[in-house]
């Protein structure tokens, strides 16, 4: 299915690109002096930033089928790295194989707009199929190690990710200045902000590393940086929220008035998505820790692999969801 594109949506890939565009000619001024291997490693982030923001312009310019393609796919090299990273046994590999289908068939689901059989197929289907292909290997030697761990990583790059394009069929979304688009960018843009601002102030003002949230998951994690990125996307937030979406035009379950409206929704979910990013990196860096990796595989130059890419997503999807349905029930 190919949806419709509405002219404004054209104006996403075009501002996508120029921030690209100003943000290469920032990071080149600032590697000027910087050390080589450093040089290398934030040119390849910046090469790689190019093609991810070149896949995601092109999938939002097809639409729902764009959107349920580039996440299904990034959500099957997920898996794949995920099952590489927690030492799968030779056992698994059916179980490790349905995991596979049954990512293709909840992103199916989404393109045929089945919003009740999306919300239920994967946590079920995931319980029964997965146990049971594990069962009939007849091993029973780490089974329970074997059978929480591709739960868990379907759940999360599944299910989680999903949400994302869950979006694109909600009833909820489908007003807006650019339809159920609007509402996936929107949660792209705070989620990747979020991120990529706690990185940045984390490092100008936390640098000394004494206010650790986790220091044995993930150390570079500081107070500094997460409540700085909170702040960027609490400001960006109530910004960007009319362009791309209804937010602030309902009054919300707590009955605000007029003046009220247009601030608190875009606020609240400024918050609870720093919050699920948060939760949502660090739980890829504990599954990474546990493995004893760093980055989860090389695929991506700069930035490790896709599901170092899409971990916050992975919690703040589901999270944005569930917040815009009670939001506007």
């Amino acid at each position: 299915m190919i949806d419709a594109i509405e002219p404004p949506v054209y104006w996403i890939p075009i501002a996508l690109l120029a921030s690209l565009i100003v943000g290469s000619v920032t990071r080149f001024i600032s590697l000027r002096n910087a050390e080589e291997a450093l040089r290398r490693q934030r040119l390849a982030s910046l090469r790689t930033w190019w093609l991810l923001a070149i896949a995601v312009s092109a999938a939002l310019l097809v639409g729902r089928l764009g959107i349920c393609v580039l996440l299904g796919v990034a959500s099957c090299v997920a898996w794949f790295e995920f099952t590489r990273v927690y030492g799968a046994r030779s056992a698994d590999k059916p179980a490790i194989g349905a995991g596979y289908g049954l990512i293709v068939i909840n992103y199916l689901l989404i393109l045929s707009g089945s919003i009740s059989l999306f919300v239920i197929f994967l946590p079920v289907a995931s319980f029964i199929v997965l146990a049971v292909l594990l069962l009939i290997k007849d091993e029973p030697q780490d089974y329970t190690r074997s059978g929480g761990s591709l739960l868990w990583g379907i759940m999360f790059i599944g299910y989680g990710i999903s949400h994302a394009a869950f979006l694109t069929i909600l009833p909820s979304t489908a007003a807006g200045p650019l339809g159920p688009t609007g509402w996936f960018v929107f949660l792209v843009v705070l989620t990747e902000a979020d991120d990529i601002f706690q990185a940045i102030i984390g490092r100008l003002f936390g640098a000394h590393k004494r206010h650790r949230i986790s220091p044995v998951i993930s150390p570079n994690k500081t107070w500094e940086g997460f409540f700085g990125g909170l702040i960027v996307i609490a400001i960006l937030a109530p910004l960007m929220a009319p362009w791309l979406t209804t937010l602030g035009q309902q009054a919300g379950p707590f009955s605000l008035s007029q003046a009220h409206q247009p601030w608190v929704a875009p606020m609240l979910v400024a918050i609870l998505i720093s919050i699920a990013g948060f939760f949502g990196d660090i739980n890829m860096s504990a599954i990474k820790r546990d493995a004893g990796v760093k980055d989860s595989s090389k695929l991506l130059p700069g930035m490790g692999g896709v599901i170092d890419r899409v971990d916050s997503l992975t919690l703040t999807a589901p999270v944005f969801v569930y917040f815009v349905i009670w939001w506007t029930a």
